[in-house]
Parts: C-alpha cells; sequence; structure tokens
C-alpha cells in the first residue's frame, strides 16, 4: 500500500467537486428569496407572525408540534463510523413519521432544537454552498431551526449562510451581537443576533414559540473565537423571561412553547431547566428541549423545588413509544395551565419524534382556550426510511460510505488488554446495543478502569502534534508533560490484523475537536485530574466491578499520558483520589508549571470556567494547521506509520482496587487490588464474577439509553446491586434496562 497524507482541505474540495450541482432546490416551502445577514443587525428571514390556516369558523382544533434535537449529521439511517445500519436514528425515518402526522393534521408544527450538522461524516459537505443537513430540513418542511452550541463548531462564515439556505424560521432569544463590534458601538441598545421568538397563527389561534442556545458556547469554542466574531451569548434565564414576557404583552398568544437546547441540571452558575421550568411554569405550556440526549417526559409545578429534577410522567413499561400516562400528568387546561409545565425531550440523532398535541375550543367570546395537551415521544426503530428523501439525498450516503472505507493503514496488535481484545472486562465481547437501543454491556469497556494502549494512541499523537507542530508555530521547542484525552464511544476499539480505514478514526474520536496546549500549575493539574475521576462511584468493600455517577458525563472522563505516573483510590471521595508519584522524572510539585496538551472543548469548556487556566496560558492550538482536528491528526499518523501497539504501550496509571499492570495488562498476584482479589478468592467473590461473565446476572443501569451510566457497582455482599438475567435463551434482551427492578 503507498503510504499517504490525505489533507482535509483536499478531501473537502473533492467531494464538493465530486457532488458538483447536487445542491438543490428541495425545500418545499416556496420561499423564493432570503435575506442576507448583516453585521449589527437582526437576521429575521420570516415575519413575526406567520398564518397557518384561514378557517376562522371552527370551534375546536388540534395543534400538533413535533421536534427533533440533536441529530448530528444523520439524515440517513446509518453510523458510517461504525459502518452500518443505526435502525434508531435518522431525519430519514422522521420524515416517514412526518407524512403520517401532516395527513392526520393540517395544523402541524416542525421543529428542529439544534446540533444540527457536527457528527456522522457531516463535517465532509461543509464547504458546499447549502449543507446537505440544511437541505434536509428543507425538502421535510421544517418550520423552526434553534441553533445549538455545535452550530458554532465551524467558521462563521459557514453558519451564516447555512443559517440563510434554511427555508424556514430561526430563533435564539439569547444570541446577540456584541456591543463593542464593529459598527455595533455606541448604539445605546441591544442588538439581538436573532429573532427570539415566532408566532404562528392557526385558524386564529396563536402559537409562539420561544429559542434558547447554551450561554457557554463562547467557553466552549474560546480557542475558535472567530467561529462567533463579534457575538454574544447572555445569561438563559433573564433572556427567556424577557422574550416570553414580552412575546405574552405584544401577541397574547393561546399557546406558548419553548424550544431550548439547554441542558435539565447545568453547572457554573447557569440556570438548568428543572429551574427554568419551575419558574416559569406560569408562562410556558410546553418545553421541548434538546442538548442532553435523553429521553423523557417530565411535568413540574411552578415554584416546585427542582434540585432533584421533575416528575416523570410516561406509562411505565411502554417499549414501544413513551407515551404521556395522564393518570400522572392529570387535568392540563385553561383552568390550571399557569400551574404547571411539561417538558419532552426527544434523545438524540433522531430516536424519536417529541411530539405535543395541542386540544383548542373557542369560547363564547370568541377566544381560544386550552382543553388539554398530549406528549409523546414517537421512536423510529420500526419505523421505514422516506424513499422519497433517501433518493434525494443518495448522494450524501454514498459519498460518506466511500470516504469512511477508504484504507489508511494496517493495525499490528490488539489495543485492549482482555485476552482477546474485546472491550468489555467481563464478557469480552464489543458493545451490544438491542433493538431499542438500550445498551447491553455486561460491565464496562476495559479501557476506561486500566491503561492500554487504545486511549495511550490518542494522547500520544496529542502530544506528537504538540511536540512538532507547535514548536514549528511558535519557532520554540515545546515539550508536552501531560495529555489528557477521553474514550468518547464505548464501540471503540481496534483488533490485529484489521485494516485500519478513515471511519476508524471518525469512530475513536467522533467530535471536531482541535488540540490546545496550555501551562498549567501543578496544583491545578491535580485538581484536573481530580475532576476527571469523579466520574467513578467510590468503591465499598464487596465490590467486584467499578460503576459510574450519572451526573457526570463520560465525554467529561479524561485518562492522562505522558512523563506523568499517577495512581487513583476509588476507596476515598471524589476530589481526593489522585496521588501523582512522579512527573518530568520528578517529584510532583504543585508550585511548578507543566505543559498540558487537551483539546479546545475541554480547555473552553472546564479549564477556563473552573479558573485552572487563562486565555494567557495557551501556548499554541491547531486552528491555524492544515490538519487541525485531532480526529484527523490520527489519521495522518497511521496513514505515514500504520498502527503498532508497541509504539503505544505506556503504562502510566492504575486504579488502586485493580492494581498496577505489566504493558500487557497483566497484574501480579502479590499487587491485585480489593477488585481483582475477590473475582479470584475461590468463594462468593469469585462465583458471582463468573456469574457475570456468563451473562447470567446484569447490572444496574441509570436509564435505558446507551450512554446511560452503568450506576451500581456489583456487590457481593449486596443482592440488590445486580438483577437475574430473566431471558438465558437471549440474555441480552434480558439485560436490558426495562428488565432491571426499579
Amino acid at each position: 500500500m503507498t503510504k499517504s497524507t490525505i489533507k482535509v482541505a483536499a478531501l473537502s474540495a473533492a467531494i464538493v467537486t465530486a457532488l458538483a450541482g447536487c445542491n438543490s432546490d428541495s425545500g418545499s416551502n416556496n420561499v423564493t428569496e432570503r435575506p442576507t445577514i448583516a453585521e449589527c443587525k437582526t437576521y429575521e428571514p420570516t415575519q413575526p407572525v406567520i398564518v397557518k390556516g384561514d378557517n376562522q369558523d371552527l370551534n375546536f382544533q388540534t395543534i400538533t408540534i413535533g421536534a427533533t434535537g440533536d441529530m448530528h449529521g444523520r439524515i440517513f439511517a446509518y453510523d458510517y463510523a461504525l459502518d452500518d445500519v443505526d435502525v434508531n436514528a435518522g431525519f430519514t425515518k422522521i420524515s416517514t413519521l412526518l407524512h403520517e402526522e401532516r395527513a392526520q393534521n393540517d395544523n402541524f408544527l416542525m421543529i428542529d432544537l439544534g446540533d444540527t450538522f457536527q457528527g456522522n461524516s457531516a463535517e465532509l459537505f461543509n464547504p458546499l454552498p447549502i449543507h446537505p443537513v440544511v437541505e434536509t430540513m428543507n425538502h421535510m418542511e421544517y418550520d423552526v431551526w434553534v441553533p445549538g452550541n455545535h452550530e458554532f463548531d465551524f467558521d462563521r462564515d459557514f453558519l451564516f449562510r447555512n443559517l440563510e439556505g434554511f427555508n424556514g424560521a430561526v430563533i435564539s432569544s439569547n444570541i446577540i451581537w456584541h456591543e463593542n463590534a464593529v459598527d455595533c458601538k455606541n448604539t445605546g441598545q441591544e442588538t439581538p443576533f436573532l429573532r427570539g421568538y415566532q408566532i404562528f397563527d392557526y385558524n386564529g389561534a396563536k402559537v409562539a414559540v420561544i429559542g434558547l442556545t447554551p450561554s457557554h458556547v463562547s467557553s466552549w469554542n474560546a480557542s475558535n473565537p472567530d467561529n462567533f466574531r463579534n457575538l454574544d451569548f447572555k445569561e438563559e434565564f433573564e433572556s427567556l423571561e424577557n422574550t416570553v414576557d414580552e412575546v405574552i404583552a405584544q401577541y397574547q398568544p393561546d399557546v406558548v412553547i419553548g424550544a431550548l437546547h439547554h441542558g435539565r441540571s447545568e453547572t457554573h452558575g447557569v440556570v438548568g431547566v428543572n429551574e427554568i421550568a419551575s419558574k416559569m411554569a406560569d408562562k410556558f405550556d410546553v418545553i421541548f428541549m434538546g442538548h442532553e440526549h435523553a429521553r423523557f417526559i417530565e411535568q413540574i409545578d411552578l415554584g416546585a423545588a427542582f434540585e432533584n429534577g421533575m416528575d416523570d410522567i410516561t406509562v411505565s413499561g411502554d417499549k414501544a413509544n413513551q407515551v404521556e400516562d395522564k393518570a400522572k400528568s392529570g387535568t392540563y387546561n385553561w383552568r390550571n395551565r399557569d400551574s404547571k409545565v411539561k417538558v419532552i425531550e426527544p434523545g438524540n440523532w433522531g430516536w424519536a419524534l417529541a411530539k405535543a398535541e395541542i386540544d383548542l375550543f373557542k369560547d363564547q367570546d370568541g377566544n381560544w382556550k386550552i382543553y388539554d395537551t398530549t406528549l409523546s415521544n414517537r421512536t423510529v426503530a420500526d419505523v421505514e426510511e422516506d424513499a422519497a428523501l433517501q433518493s434525494e439525498m443518495q448522494h450524501v450516503h454514498d459519498k460518506s460510505v466511500e470516504v469512511a472505507n477508504e484504507v489508511i493503514g494496517k493495525i499490528v496488535g490488539n489495543f485492549t488488554n482482555t485476552s482477546n481484545g474485546g472491550a468489555d472486562e467481563a464478557v469480552l465481547e464489543e458493545q451490544v446495543l438491542n433493538s431499542e437501543g438500550q445498551r447491553l454491556y455486561t460491565t464496562i469497556h476495559s479501557a476506561k478502569v486500566s491503561d492500554m494502549p487504545l486511549t495511550d494512541l490518542i494522547n500520544q499523537i496529542q502530544i506528537m502534534y504538540v511536540e512538532e507542530k507547535g514548536s514549528e508555530a511558535i519557532k520554540e521547542q515545546i515539550k508536552v508533560d501531560v495529555s489528557a484525552a477521553a474514550l468518547f464511544s464505548d464501540a471503540s476499539n481496534l483488533f490485529n490484523g484489521d485494516t485500519y480505514r478513515r471511519k476508524d478514526s471518525a469512530n475513536l474520536y467522533m467530535y471536531d475537536n482541535q488540540l490546545v496546549a496550555v501551562n498549567i500549575t501543578g496544583e491545578n493539574l491535580k485538581a484536573y485530574m481530580e475532576w476527571s475521576y469523579r466520574y467513578f462511584n467510590t468503591y465499598q468493600y464487596g465490590d467486584i466491578t467499578v460503576s459510574f455517577d450519572p451526573e457526570v458525563a463520560s465525554f467529561n472522563y479524561d485518562i492522562f499520558d505522558g512523563d506523568i505516573e499517577y495512581v487513583v483510590d476509588l476507596s476515598q471521595e471524589a476530589g481526593n483520589r489522585i496521588e501523582i508519584t512522579s512527573i518530568s522524572g520528578s517529584d510532583f510539585d504543585k508550585t511548578a508549571t507543566y505543559v498540558l496538551a487537551i483539546n479546545d472543548y475541554r480547555f473552553g469548556s472546564t479549564m477556563l470556567v473552573e479558573g485552572w487556566v487563562t486565555e494567557e496560558d495557551k501556548i499554541w492550538d491547531s486552528s491555524n494547521e492544515t490538519i487541525y482536528a485531532i480526529r484527523d491528526m490520527l489519521t495522518e499518523y497511521v496513514g505515514l506509520n500504520d498502527l503498532y501497539r508497541t509504539e503505544f504501550e505506556n503504562v502510566n496509571w492504575y486504579i488502586k482496587q485493580y492494581g498496577p499492570s505489566d504493558a500487557k495488562g497483566n497484574v501480579a498476584d502479590e499487587d491485585k487490588g480489593e477488585i481483582l482479589q475477590l473475582r479470584e478468592d475461590g468463594g462468593e467473590g469469585q462465583d458471582l464474577w463468573e456469574r457475570l461473565q456468563n451473562k447470567e446476572i446484569c447490572v444496574m443501569r441509570s436509564g435505558p439509553g446507551a450512554r446511560d451510566s452503568i450506576n451500581v457497582s456489583v456487590n457481593v455482599d449486596n443482592n440488590n446491586t445486580w438483577f437475574v438475567n430473566p431471558n438465558a435463551s437471549n440474555p441480552y434482551e434480558g439485560c436490558t434496562y426495562s428488565n432491571q427492578p426499579k
């Protein structure tokens, strides 16, 4: 095989050439001309009020509102990183549901809640005049688009031309032109970037949709400020409250809908949706939300305590769809609509179409009033893809598959330390999902609990690039002491003898993150490491597995490599678990300054926010490099060198409850920690471990989704920490979340 480096720019240019002429006016909203975005002017591509129906003689009507969120480039029901069908994903499946819904009700409103482009090879098509994802939404006649945080992952011109290319309303209540932007100075007033709302008139009944984008965009993309040049992001609660009050005062809407790209529980002083819903339950009828990738239908009363979340109002045990349980939610109508609000999220990638049916009647004074609302998540697992949309976007699918399967190099050696190279530490298998997309690992990915080449690969390539490209850029030698990286996907693995294809890089590193080198004090480095290892629950005597805090996202668990050695003691509480035994060949010094390699998201979302580094601590970032994304750095390295496990065997950390291992993952008998000792005790611990390995028992999970945590450690002294697999003939279906005791 001829080894070559395929530059991102060249690849994008080739795709643009190959797809020349494929951009089409596929939208059917009959939009003939769109305004352009002008500096310091509010972009308003639609009139404030859009009339959807003209039958003023109706006395009853149902307005149906649908929503998707966090689609992340899933046009087809296909995962290009895995090069396989994903039955729980895709605009093509959502489109089939839309045809059904619109056939049943002309009064249909469709919203996308943001994080629409990024992911699943969608970045390949960024150079096109209008991105295929936007063309897809136009084809499907989306009415509203709320930008999420990942819309700002790319250059500003890309975002602007795609906002201009969308045929519907684009809204967000908290994005403004920065007061110090060119041509915005001394105006004496705040200038919104987008209108915060859109009003729809259905046969005289007014529906107000209020949008929201996370205020942390500027932090999360701090390494790429040009992506949001001259834009600012205001605090969520005040922006939302001001907008909804303005809308109610000006338009007196009959229905008020929140379309929020925002999490239920936020940190660092940011008000989450739980609190927003509690404090504004008298203003909103239904809140659709994205960002969390969660699957739920919940409700909260006005002024209710929100710290422990909202109330689940779904029908128990329903496996096909999530449906509101009226016995739980109670009556919702014009009499009590000021006292509570319902909140729904449809998962991610098109797992479901979120749906709210708003029933209205006209009173004797001719005013429309709500007499019922019903929420559901219509799942897509058993839904056929829309053939017309498939045909329209087939060129995108074909090119994505072709690029995903491009041969880059070969793999020599298994990159995990299990006996057969399988990822799971108990059953030695790869990630298994059932037909509903529920994750069915018996335990966890072994690379999360032991140091092995799979994660060292990412960290050491980060170090290589900083030391080579960074040194070249600043004309000064940079030596990296520590690199940090997460294992983003539990489906990641590399096997001896396999061909390394471009999709393997996407699987190992699913995000478009760039690389950053910063100076950090020893004290703040340790604080960062403690923050990372809060992902684990505290070890209890009798545990034969570890488990994870469901409040900590897996992508926030970083593993540290480089010229550092450390031990993690999970018997200690979070914040007091890390002992750094050496760094840069010397004892750890909390007053010393070290060089750290991290991705730009971690730099902005965590390091700056926590105050562990400042902008002045940044030495270099990859934004100006030809190959700027960490994912593509992996591809380039393999293309030049192939991939040898032995090049990435750097054992520099271990969890005390497991014990120190050698480069192959072997732990000497005298060094084994409590977890490994119990698994081999010849008694109850070993028996329970073998039952787990044989899939006779199942672990406990925090929820049904693939991203939900294994949140309870299997404990030999507590039978409530696991459950017997009820389906011996199909053990994976037996271990689903729906089967575990509630």
